[in-house]
């Protein structure tokens, strides 16, 4: 028996969502909402070396939506808005010394992050404020922060995608062997259904 997609509904949201914009606007609403329903879906059915990857442009692509229903503007940022900092030098032994927690990303001052952020917040992050894999780890456990919970899955996705994309030998030791890998196991098991739910309270469905 095949199981319905959770994100099925995704589609639906169209006519909800497209009223009080222009022409334009509501292309770039249907389409962007495809697109994030074919990445979640697919991130769901890949294994641990694509997902990351899926799951974090399923995300950007909500985070368009959100922008748009708030300012009634077609996001057009081509930057991120984020930078990583690596973690460990390469001349060590990273099989022995590597953590993946100490991933660090940075917000930069502009890019599709800030903007979004100032959309879902009522405060802008300050630029060079920087967060480590296991603090953003924390956070989803409730521990204090002035982060909103889908801004903390944007920025975990972001890292992931990341090693994911550009240090494939890091990411797959991280998720198969490090002492994180089994929070890493059940991040990418619950994280799309996660943040499409965060989604529909920020835009009110």
């Amino acid at each position: 028996m095949l199981r319905r997609s959770p994100y099925k509904d995704i589609i639906n949201y169209e006519n909800i969502l497209s009223k009080d914009i222009g022409e334009g606007e509501r292309l770039f609403l249907h389409y962007t909402l495809i697109q994030a329903k074919s990445n979640l879906e697919i991130a769901e059915k890949s294994d641990y070396f694509v997902s990351p990857l899926l799951f974090f442009y399923g995300i950007v692509a909500l985070a368009k939506i959100i922008i748009l229903k708030n300012s009634k503007i077609i996001p057009r940022e081509v930057l991120h808005g984020l930078t990583v900092r690596v973690a460990g030098e390469k001349s060590i032994d990273w099989t022995k010394n590597y953590d993946p927690k100490n991933e660090t990303v940075l917000v930069k001052e502009k890019g599709l992050f800030p903007t979004f952020y100032k959309s879902i917040s009522s405060h802008a992050l300050p630029e060079g404020e920087k967060y480590t894999l296991g603090d953003l780890f924390l956070f989803l456990e409730k521990k204090k922060t002035s982060l909103e919970p889908l801004a903390v899955h944007y920025l975990i996705l972001f890292l992931l995608s990341m090693l994911a994309r550009y240090e494939p030998q890091k990411w797959g030791w991280a998720y198969e062997k490090s002492s994180f890998s089994r929070e890493l196991n059940t991040y990418l098991k619950i994280v799309g259904r996660e943040i499409y739910d965060l989604w529909r309270e920020k835009i009110n469905l």
